[in-house]
């Protein structure tokens, strides 16, 4: 097997499995889980498979033709930094869905969460190893439309929904923007291929002096933002725990939140080096990290800390990503990166633990916690080393990319100078001192201090060993990367920071490196970080009770307000354009009908009725059209319903006799199939119903339906009559078009057959798409009755 094929089953893999995953589930039965497991630890081992070549400093990259009008391909790109970005995606996937064979229910609809799983696990696959941007938009899409189904997996919650709603709101209008973005860079480079992009010198020196640069740079960095959370858009993240702790912790510490930080280290080539990246991407990342931290204070659902602790967590990524000169583009890259890696492993460990302390107490509230140490106390350690790592204490992982933070903030501040030499690395170093603060809230109200019997189940203790193990096995990870960072940084850490710098990296991370002044840095923070633990309490009460006063400083209330007035003028527009009953419908469209009708043909013809016209009709035709007549008056005039269908089937099928006059078979075929099923669906609903009309229609409105109706077929009648006499421009029958091109365009001689899926494929796909929207919107509202019965 070659590398490029490992690459696409990586990635096609979850898809074409999760899709039979129902089938499978009526074998395996509450196995189920263990089946997504393998499915994980198959991704995960493919991409493994092709890391000693990435490790080397080789890429793998490969196409699939896919739309050749537009020169594009379905492209597959691997450097070190999708490949690290690949081997997270699916070795946390596994630990999660390990983890969910003990979490989940027996109870709870398996099949569905697992397939979400998987897809979601796909969508994130095809987003880091896609080689061009149009491929990489759409698994980005993707992943906020399957990340809204897991988000809102408990349909029957309001908060869920409200959660998944507002995910999908910001996270899928963000990835708009940044389509728009990808045109521009498309429109200014003159390629939609990335991984051709990144090793094109001359592309990038043309797009950083384009006077669309920092247009295009703004709107990919708003789809960025938004998918991780950051700036303004942090508002969703929070909302989203309300999903099931496994997806918290596979989407919100590893996976989606950190795609606009793929797309932050892909782009960073061709953008950085320049004062805008610095200002928009440091300056959001700085912004975020203090804000965050500090709202993290005021949270009392332990899944709510850990959310506020991921958005700063990110923005540590975006300000050191963010860093750059024009000597010196990537200053903290290589911090970033590692960040990045050690950020996956103690925050999943941190949600599987919170999800650990739920399933056993029965409350996330950590006013009501407390005190559990003694009964859970494998959970406990477990917590701790992943919470001091988050922290920055040695010799855990998080220490180490910890220094090289505050390394670069020092570094990045000394080449600004001025009062940046002291500004960005304080404001790195406050980060470091809310981190500590809500890190040490985590582990005390949970495990230390006394235990609150009245809001606790009697019995506590550690949970089994599916929920403990991959939990434990991260808490390890933490430790090996910590004490031996050596094997992490050479096959995943430099690869990735050269796939992101074009260049040779060579890093020497270690524990100790001296007393230095980053060093200096973490014990400030610890000493600081311990002084205002002391007030962690005062200050969120503060932050509630301005919250209470000033609710306009919160941008929760600027969405509620936006998305609840869009759904009452909404509301009120329905109301108008939507009475109900279905006849002000067809008056609106008829009337519109006949003046869009009538005005051309009263402008351009001289005569309503040509002088010039054919009465010489064959004595067949002249039947037909007789019956035709008949069976149209017959439906408005007969008095039962019954007889009004056969009336109306009888006017379709000698329709179907004009096509065939007219020598149209395949027209006539789906006439008569389409006016059978349909004949057949009314005749089972009317035997349902009374037989005969009880509406009274009064003299009014039958003069007024018989004005519509005759200024209908007037109309009807004048255009057909005039068609040829001026009120279209004379024109060569397209049919001469498709009877000479069908076999040398499309390879088809049934040259109907060729216009639905070749000529006309994407009106027959959309024709395709809303007949399926509106068939799943059937089953709901079917099966929605079934669950209020």
């Amino acid at each position: 097997m070659d590398n490029f094929t490992a690459i696409a089953l990586a990635v096609f893999l979850p898809f074409a499995l999760a899709f039979v995953l129902p089938l499978v589930e009526k074998l395996l039965k509450g196995y189920i889980g263990w089946y997504a497991f393998s499915v994980a630890l198959l991704s995960f081992g493919l991409i493994a498979w092709v890391l000693p070549v990435i490790s080397d400093g080789d890429t793998i990259q490969g196409s699939i033709r896919w739309l050749p009008s537009l020169s594009i391909d379905l492209s597959f790109y691997a450097d070190g930094l999708s490949t690290m970005f690949g081997l997270i995606v699916s070795g946390i996937g596994m630990m999660i869905l390990w983890y969910s064979n003990g979490y989940m229910s027996k109870k709870e609809d398996l099949p569905r969460y697992y397939q979400q799983l998987l897809f979601f696990m796909g969508a994130m696959l095809g987003m880091v190893f896609s080689a061009n941007t149009l491929q990489l938009f759409i698994f980005w899409e993707l992943t906020s439309i399957t990340s809204f189904m897991l988000i809102g997996y408990w349909r029957n919650k309001p908060a869920s929904i409200y959660g998944a709603t507002k995910s999908l709101l910001l996270t899928a209008g963000g990835g708009l923007f940044m389509l728009a973005g990808f045109i521009l860079l498309r429109s200014i480079t003159g390629s939609f291929e990335l991984a051709t992009l990144l090793h094109d010198p001359a592309a990038i020196a043309s797009l950083k002096t384009d006077p669309l640069f920092l247009t295009t740079l703004i709107l990919i960095i708003i789809g960025a933002a938004a998918k991780s959370a950051q700036g303004p858009f942090y508002i969703w993240l929070p909302n989203a725990m309300e999903a099931p702790t496994p997806v918290s912790g596979f989407l919100h510490s590893a996976t989606m939140v950190k795609a606009g930080i793929y797309l932050l280290a892909r782009i960073h080539p061709l953008f950085s080096g320049t004062e805008a990246w610095f200002i928009i991407v440091s300056g959001l990342g700085i912004f975020t990290m203090l804000l965050a931290g500090f709202l993290a204070f005021r949270q009392t659902d332990i899944k709510a800390i850990l959310a506020y602790s991921t958005i700063s967590q990110l923005a540590y990524m975006f300000t050191m990503y963010g860093y750059t000169t024009y000597h010196e583009p990537g200053i903290g890259v290589a911090a970033a990166t590692f960040h990045l890696l050690n950020h996956a492993t103690f925050k999943a460990c941190l949600f599987l633990v919170a999800g650990i302390v739920a399933h056993e107490a029965a409350t996330r509230d950590i006013r009501k916690l407390g005190g559990l140490r003694k009964e859970m106390p494998i959970t406990f350690i477990i917590a701790t080393i992943a919470a001091l790592s988050m922290i920055g204490i040695p010799p855990l992982n998080g220490f180490l990319s910890k220094e090289m933070f505050y390394e670069t903030s020092l570094e990045m501040g000394h080449l600004l100078g001025g009062v940046f030499t002291y500004l960005i690395p304080a404001a790195a170093l406050l980060g470091g001192v809310f981190t500590f603060a809500y890190s040490v809230k985590f582990i005390d109200g949970i495990f230390l201090g006394e235990r609150k019997k009245e809001h606790l189940p009697e019995h506590i203790h550690d949970p089994s060993f599916n929920m403990l193990a991959p939990a434990g096995l991260l808490a390890g990870l933490v430790v090996l990367i910590g004490l031996f960072p050596s094997v992490a940084v050479h096959y995943l850490i430099e690869p990735a920071t050269e796939g992101i710098l074009l260049e040779n990296v060579d890093l020497h991370v270690k524990l100790w490196h001296g007393f230095t002044t980053p060093l200096i840095m973490t014990i400030i923070t610890l000493i600081l970080g311990i002084l205002v633990y002391t007030k962690y309490d005062d200050i969120g009460e503060r932050q509630d009770k301005m919250n209470v006063r000033y609710p306009w400083l919160s941008i929760n209330y600027f969405y509620d307000m936006i998305v609840d007035g869009a759904k009452n003028k909404s509301s009120v527009f329905a109301a108008f354009m939507q009475p109900g009953p279905v006849k002000p419908y067809l008056v609106s469209l008829i009337v519109l009908f006949i003046v869009l009708g009538a005005i051309p043909t009263f402008f351009v013809t001289a005569t309503l009725i040509p002088a010039n016209l054919n009465f010489n009709i064959p004595l067949y035709e002249g039947i037909i059209l007789g019956l035709v007549i008949i069976s149209a008056i017959a439906t408005a005039v007969l008095r039962k319903y019954l007889q009004a269908v056969i009336a109306v089937s009888a006017l379709g099928y000698l329709v179907s006799l004009i096509y065939i006059y007219l020598q149209a078979p395949d027209l006539a075929i789906t006439q008569i199939l389409v006016e059978t099923l349909f004949t057949i669906i009314f005749v089972l609903v009317i035997v349902k119903i009374p037989q005969t009309f009880k509406e009274t229609i009064s003299t009014p409105v039958m003069i007024k339906d018989l004005t519509i109706s005759a200024a209908v077929a007037l109309t009807v009648l004048v255009l057909s009559l005039n068609v040829n006499q001026g009120i279209v421009a004379p024109f060569e029958s397209l049919s001469y078009y498709f009877i000479e091109n069908s076999v040398s365009l499309a390879a088809g001689h049934n040259i109907v057959n060729v216009i639905l899926v070749d000529f006309r494929a994407y009106d027959t796909l959309g024709e395709i798409v809303v007949l399926c929207l509106a068939a799943f919107g059937v089953s709901n509202l079917i099966k929605s009755g079934v669950e209020r019965k």
